[in-house]
C-alpha cells in the first residue's frame, strides 16, 4: 500500500463521524441535482421514440382532400401508408369549459400511425369512444364516465371505454385538437351526410431523416392542405422535458458552487486543526506531495461515496419531475445510466479537489519549526486589525465579534460566499416563480392575447363576426387560419389573421406589429431556425401558392417552439378560418366563454382559453427545494465556521469573562460576527443571484420559443429584504451555535488546549 493511500486510510479513521458524513452529504445533495437534471433531459426521448416505433413510425401526417391524398399513397418516399382517415372536428365539454377535438374512425391495430391504447378497450358499438390519453388524466375522465361531444351543432352523449395516445400531434394542453377515436358506425352518427368532413393520411417514409423535405415537397401538392412532419411533432412533445431539465441542471450549478466553498472552507478549518500532525508527518519524512495526495485522498473517498448516494437519489427522483409526458404515457420508468455516474462522479470530484488542494498545499508549506512548537495559529495582521475595530468605535462585544471574523479572512470569505450561493439561489428561484406566474396571467407572453375560441368549423363565419361586434362582453376579436407552410425545403406554422389587425394583441418585442397585407410578424424561433431577421423579405408557400412577406417584426409565441410566421389573411383568400378569438371586458376566460355559447347557440364550439398552472407548478416546486438544499447546506457551514472560530478564541473568550464580559455580550459577539458574515453575502449574493437568474430565466425563455428578455424580477418586497434577512439570519446562526461555550465557566475558557 502506498504511503499517500495509507494517510488517506488513516485521516478517515481518525475524522469526526459527523464532519465526514457533511462532506458525504454535500457531495450526495450535488450529485443528486445534476444527475436530476440531466435525467429530466433525456428521459422523455426513449419513451416517445418508444411509442413511435410501436405505432408504425408515422413519419408524416398530410392533411387535404381525400381524392388527392388517395393520390398520394404511391409517392416514391412513402415505404407504406395508412388508409385515407375521414375526421371531424366538434367541441367536447370537460369540466365548465369544452376543448376542440377531432374524431376519427379506430383505425386497425397494424395501420401506420395507429393510436396506442393505453386503458379499456376499443370502441365496438355506436355510442363508445376511446378518449385522448393526456386529455383525459388533466381532465379527470375515466373509463365509463360520459362525456358531451358538440358536432356542426348536433350534440350527442358518448360514453369512455377507453383512452390513448395519438403521436399525429403533440398532447394535449400543448397542441389541440385532442384525438378521439370512435366505431366507424359512430362517426356517421356524429356527421352524418352533409357535414363537412376532413381527411388525413398517414405515412411511413423510406428514409425517415428527409421527413422535413417531403414535407415541403408534399405541402404544395394541389388538394392538400397541411403536413406534419413527425421531427416537428416530437420536439414539441419533448420541449418541456428538454427546458425543465436544463433548468434543473442549470440550478444544480448552484448546488455544485455551494459544496465548492462549503468543503474548501470545511478543508481549511479542519488543515488548521491538524497542523501538527501534518507537521509531525513531515518531521519523520513524509514530502508535501504524498502528504497533499493523501488529504485529498480521504476528501475524494467521502466525496465519490457521497457522489453515488447522490447518483442513485437523483435517478429514483427524476421520473417524478417529469413534466408535459407523464399525462399521456405515464412516468417513465428508472433509467439507469453509466454516463450519468461519471458526470456526477466528475463534477464532484472536480469541485472536491480544487476546495481541498488549495488549503492542502498552504498547510504542508508551513515552516515545521514553527507549528511543532505548538502556538496558537496565526491569524491576520493583529495591529492592523486593532486599529481597524478601534477606528469602526463598536462596543466591545461587537468588535470582538468582528475581529473573530477578520481574524481569518480566508475561512471567513469561503464561508460568506457560499451563503451568498445561497441567497443568489433563493433569488433565482423567486425570479423563475414570478416568471413563471406572469406569463399564467398575461398570456400574449406565450402568444395567446384572447379569453376565448370560437371554433371555425361548422359555423356561418359572417354570422359570427357581426354577433361579436355587438355583444357587450366583447371587447375585441380576430380570425385564425393556420397552415403547414415551406420554407426552402423545411416546414413551418404559418399563420393568416383576419379580422381587426388592433385586436389582435400579440406582444410584438421588436419592430412593428401586423397591420397590412404583404407583412409579417414571426416568432422569436422562426427568426433563429431560418437566420432571417426583421426587415428581411421571405417567400413561403402556404398552399398551392407562393407568397411574399416583408417580416416587419417579431413577438413572443411558444407554440411550435416559436417557430410560427404570422401574415394577414387576405394573401390567403377563399380560407375559412379555423377559429375567432375573442378578447372580453375583464370577465373571466369562463364567464366569457359562457356568455359566448349564449349568444351564438349550441351550433358554435366555445371554449375558454386554458393555462397550465400544474404542470409549472412541477417546475416551480422543484426550484423551490433546490433552493432550499442549497440554503440549509450554506447555514450549516456558517453555524460550523463560528463555532469553529469560537472555540479557537475561546482562551481569549475566557480572559474577557475575568474581567468582566456576561454571557449575553458573549452571545452577542459571536452573533455579531455571523450578522458580518450575512450582510457580505447578502451584498454578493443578491446582484450574483439577479444576474444569474436572467441568464438562466433567458435561456429558458429562448428555449420555448418566446425569446429574451421576458424575465420578470422577483418582488421588490424580497429584493428589499434580502441583505438585513441575511444578516439575520447570520446573526441568529451565531448566537444559537455558541450558546453552550457561552456558558461555561471562566477557568475552563482559560485553558488553552
Amino acid at each position: 500500500m502506498s504511503a499517500t493511500l495509507r494517510l488517506a486510510l488513516s485521516g478517515l479513521r481518525g475524522r469526526s463521524k459527523v464532519a465526514a458524513g457533511a462532506t458525504a452529504l454535500v457531495a450526495a445533495l450535488a450529485a443528486a441535482a445534476v444527475v436530476a437534471g440531466l435525467s429530466v433531459q433525456s428521459q422523455g426521448g426513449p419513451q416517445v421514440d418508444e411509442i413511435y416505433r410501436d405505432s408504425g413510425r408515422p413519419d408524416l401526417v398530410v392533411y387535404g382532400e381525400p381524392g388527392a391524398l388517395e393520390g398520394l399513397r404511391g409517392d416514391a418516399a412513402f415505404a407504406a401508408t395508412g388508409a385515407v382517415t375521414p375526421f371531424v372536428t366538434g367541441d367536447v365539454e370537460l369540466g365548465d369549459g369544452s376543448v376542440e377535438a377531432r374524431v376519427t374512425p379506430t383505425p386497425p391495430a397494424s395501420a401506420v400511425g395507429a393510436p396506442q391504447l393505453r386503458t379499456g378497450r376499443w370502441p365496438a358499438a355506436v355510442g363508445e369512444v376511446v378518449f385522448d390519453r393526456a386529455a383525459a388524466v388533466e381532465a379527470g375522465v375515466r373509463d365509463g364516465d360520459e362525456v358531451r361531444i358538440n358536432v356542426a351543432g348536433r350534440p350527442l352523449t358518448l360514453t369512455v371505454v377507453g383512452t390513448a395516445v395519438d403521436l399525429t400531434d403533440c398532447f394535449y394542453p400543448d397542441c389541440d385538437p385532442i384525438r378521439l377515436f370512435v366505431d366507424p358506425a359512430g362517426l356517421q352518427a356524429l356527421a352524418p351526410d352533409g357535414v363537412e368532413r376532413g381527411a388525413l393520411l398517414i405515412a411511413r417514409l423510406t428514409h425517415p431523416d428527409a421527413a422535413d423535405a417531403a414535407a415541403a415537397r408534399l405541402g404544395t401538392s394541389p388538394g392538400v392542405d397541411g403536413v406534419q412532419p413527425w421531427p416537428d411533432t416530437r420536439d414539441d412533445i419533448l420541449v418541456r422535458e428538454l427546458i425543465f431539465g436544463a433548468s434543473l441542471a442549470g440550478f444544480g450549478v448552484f448546488v455544485l458552487l455551494a459544496a465548492a466553498f462549503v468543503v474548501a472552507g470545511a478543508a481549511a478549518a479542519r488543515l488548521l486543526a491538524r497542523r501538527r500532525e501534518i507537521a509531525m508527518l513531515q518531521a519523520v519524512g513524509y514530502t508535501n506531495r504524498q502528504i497533499i495526495g493523501g488529504l485529498l485522498g480521504e476528501t475524494l473517498i467521502l466525496g465519490v461515496a457521497g457522489a453515488v448516494l447522490g447518483w442513485v437519489a437523483g435517478t429514483l427522483i427524476a421520473p417524478f419531475l417529469q413534466v408535459g409526458l407523464s399525462a399521456a404515457m405515464g412516468r417513465s420508468g428508472l433509467r439507469v445510466g453509466a454516463t450519468s455516474l461519471l458526470v456526477a462522479v466528475g463534477f464532484v470530484g472536480l469541485i472536491l479537489t480544487v476546495a481541498t488542494v488549495l488549503p492542502a498545499r498552504r498547510a504542508a508549506r508551513q515552516p515545521v519549526t514553527d507549528v511543532l512548537r505548538d502556538a496558537p495559529p496565526r491569524s491576520a495582521n493583529p495591529a492592523r486589525l486593532a486599529r481597524l475595530l478601534e477606528a469602526l468605535r463598536l462596543a466591545p462585544a461587537a468588535r470582538f465579534g468582528l475581529g473573530t471574523v477578520l481574524a481569518r479572512p480566508a475561512r471567513s470569505a469561503l464561508t460568506a460566499a457560499a451563503l451568498a450561493v445561497a441567497v443568489a439561489a433563493v433569488v433565482v428561484a423567486a425570479g423563475f416563480m414570478s416568471t413563471m406566474d406572469k406569463m399564467v396571467n398575461d398570456p400574449a407572453r406565450s402568444g395567446d392575447p384572447y379569453d376565448a375560441v370560437v371554433a371555425g368549423d361548422g359555423t356561418d363565419g359572417a354570422a359570427t363576426a357581426a354577433a361579436l361586434s355587438t355583444m357587450s362582453q366583447v371587447a375585441g376579436w380576430y380570425t385564425q387560419t393556420d397552415r403547414r407552410a415551406t420554407l426552402g425545403e423545411e416546414t413551418f406554422l404559418a399563420r393568416a389573421i383576419g379580422g381587426d389587425p388592433a385586436q389582435a394583441r400579440f406582444m410584438v418585442r421588436e419592430g412593428e406589429p401586423l397591420r397590412e397585407a404583404g407583412e409579417a410578424v414571426a416568432g422569436y424561433g422562426f427568426l433563429q431556425r431560418f437566420g432571417v431577421d426583421v426587415g428581411d423579405t421571405v417567400s413561403i408557400r402556404a398552399g398551392e401558392a407562393p407568397i411574399t412577406l416583408k417580416i416587419v417584426g417579431w413577438y413572443s409565441e411558444t407554440e411550435d417552439t416559436g417557430e410560427v410566421l404570422m401574415y394577414r389573411a387576405e394573401m390567403l383568400p377563399g380560407a375559412t378560418p379555423d377559429a375567432f378569438l375573442v378578447n372580453g371586458r375583464g370577465e373571466s376566460p369562463e364567464a366569457l366563454a359562457t356568455a359566448l355559447r349564449e349568444r351564438l347557440g349550441t351550433a358554435a364550439a366555445v371554449r375558454a382559453r386554458e393555462s397550465d398552472p400544474d404542470e409549472l407548478g412541477v417546475f416551480t416546486v422543484a426550484l423551490q427545494v433546490m433552493a432550499a438544499l442549497v440554503l440549509v447546506v450554506s447555514l450549516a457551514n456558517l453555524a460550523a465556521a463560528l463555532l469553529s472560530g469560537a472555540r479557537e478564541r475561546a482562551r481569549v473568550l475566557g480572559v474577557l469573562r475575568t474581567v468582566g464580559f456576561t454571557v449575553r455580550q458573549t452571545l452577542a459577539q459571536s452573533a455579531t460576527g455571523g450578522a458580518a458574515l450575512g450582510f457580505a453575502a447578502g451584498i454578493v449574493g443578491l446582484p450574483a443571484g439577479l444576474l444569474a437568474f436572467k441568464l438562466l430565466a433567458d435561456q429558458v425563455t429562448t428555449g420555448i420559443g418566446a425569446g429574451p428578455g421576458l424575465t420578470q424580477s422577483p418582488s421588490w418586497l424580497l429584493l428589499v429584504v434580502t441583505v438585513p434577512a441575511a444578516a439575520l439570519v447570520g446573526a441568529v446562526a451565531g448566537a444559537a451555535v455558541t450558546r453552550r461555550l457561552a456558558g461555561t465557566p471562566a477557568s475552563t475558557l482559560v485553558r488553552w488546549e
